[in-house]
């Protein structure tokens, strides 16, 4: 089960990069509860816990953190 830790790391990454990318998206519609919730549902899935924040934080990044690009 992640940690309120990792969720308010995240969060607070989103508002530190709100204009870079998409974290406007995670900062501005996503709170804390919500945050550990994504991150419990990641690794439950993925049968593997997050062990650092930077963790946690480069899932949201995988998810919303840079624009997508057409090929």
């Amino acid at each position: 089960m992640a940690s309120m830790a990792m969720a308010q790391a995240v969060l607070e990454h989103a508002h530190e990069f709100y204009d870079v990318g998409n974290w406007y998206v995670v900062a501005e519609c996503w709170d804390l509860w919500s945050v550990q919730e994504e991150l419990d549902r990641h690794e439950d899935s993925a049968k593997v816990p997050f062990g650092l924040e930077t963790a946690a934080i480069a899932h949201f990044a995988s998810r919303f953190g840079a624009p997508q690009r057409a090929h």
